[in-house]
């Protein structure tokens, strides 16, 4: 879920930001040389100049999970290991859609189908994705045309989140625009299709069926004792957001061994890899990115990459994996500065240029520019 504490940026003088932006843009250049260390000594050395708390990687080789490595760039350093549960963030989305892709295999759910069908009740558009009320009954006849497809590669028109009434960011199917809300409105269909709540349901479809122990799509007991504490680009605690109720957008907890097991199953499964890339939508050209069924798609000459990150309060992660080789990793962090890991990580594991790192998508967080580059940790 996008933090929405960038407002307070505008308290701050133009000329402390400008030079923050200089700032950041000098120290972004120095990076380690990582290509003779392996990966247990790589994450600790990113984790030790970013000031990242706890990070946990899953490397993929050629489909197989290859390793689990873990490191604390803190003092006194938390423990870390394959079975820490961070929250995933967006990466939620992505194990979401496998489920719904098993969904329609097994005839439950049409992906060009209006979602509309499986409500035929409506639906009730939360102003906060994390409180049941105040909310509204959506009446828009543009929600009739969104299909589960549409909701998948984020053209359903709908916005990111919307903090009142439903608004309508486009037409849906004309336009890629990234939407957590389409994903609940997806999320209720599901609901509604399966007759479980969806935390029950992805236990059902996924989790239990790949050995992910360490997995839910809410707080509970069972994850509670392996739960890193969220922290702040500099390291200090962040009070992060309590996900008590699911959200298939943002609320997945869960650790890189599950994770890991979620992607072998995923670079294992052919017809729904040909799913996830077929018809594509274009998200920027110039940088080779498209966007299919719930994946980031970058395409470099023959090789065809799928990415996505994640961002929470107090939690960063990211997930890439090559189609050809089967070649991938997944990164968890409890740090808001865990992204910085993110392109190091690819260069050390699926080399290649990977202009996705480029792109205004994963964006500038100010937050972490004033805090790595000036000290001011808000």
């Amino acid at each position: 879920m996008q933090s929405k504490r960038m407002p307070m940026l505008s308290a701050l003088p133009l000329p402390v930001l400008l030079i923050a932006l200089c700032l950041s843009g000098c120290a972004s250049s120095h990076r380690p040389d990582l290509a003779s260390l392996n990966m247990r000594d790589t994450l600790q050395v990113l984790a030790e100049q970013h000031h990242v708390c706890g990070v946990a990687v899953a490397v993929i080789r050629q489909r197989q999970l290859a390793s689990i490595d873990s490191a604390s760039g803190c003092t006194p350093a938390p423990k870390v290991d394959a079975n820490s549960v961070f929250q995933a963030a967006s990466l939620s989305k992505p194990v979401f859609a496998y489920a719904v892709l098993k969904l329609a295999a097994q005839g439950k759910l049409e992906l060009d189908a209006p979602l509309m069908r499986y409500l035929p009740q409506g639906y009730r558009h939360q102003f906060d994705p994390l409180k049941a009320q105040p909310s509204e009954l959506v009446t828009d006849p543009r929600l009739a045309a969104i299909t589960v497809r549409m909701v998948l590669n984020h053209t359903s028109g709908l916005p990111n989140w919307a903090s009142g009434p439903l608004r309508f960011e486009a037409a849906p199917g004309t336009a890629w625009h990234y939407s957590g809300e389409g994903y609940v409105l997806l999320q209720r269909a599901v609901e509604a299709v399966s007759g479980q709540r969806l935390d029950q349901f992805m236990r059902a479809q996924v989790f239990t069926p790949l050995g992910m122990t360490h997995s839910d799509y809410a707080w509970s007991e069972r994850i509670a004792p392996n739960l890193m504490p969220g922290s702040k680009a500099n390291g200090a605690p962040r009070a992060g957001l309590a996900l008590n109720e699911p959200n298939a957008a943002f609320s997945l907890h869960t650790s890189a061994a599950d994770y890991g097991k979620f992607l072998v199953a995923l670079l294992g499964d052919d017809e729904i890899l040909a799913q996830l890339s077929a018809s594509p939508v274009p998200v920027d050209a110039g940088l080779g990115l498209d966007w299919g069924l719930q994946w980031g798609i970058e395409r470099d000459r023959d090789a065809s990459y799928i990415w996505h990150w994640g961002n929470n309060t107090g939690y960063r992660a990211f997930v890439m994996a090559s189609v050809r080789t089967g070649d991938g990793f997944v990164m968890l962090t409890n740090s808001e500065n865990g992204l910085e890991l993110a392109q190091p990580l690819a260069q050390k594991i699926v080399p290649g240029e990977h202009k996705l790192f480029q792109s205004p998508i994963l964006g500038t967080d100010m937050l972490n520019v004033l805090c790595n580059t000036l000290h001011i940790c808000l």
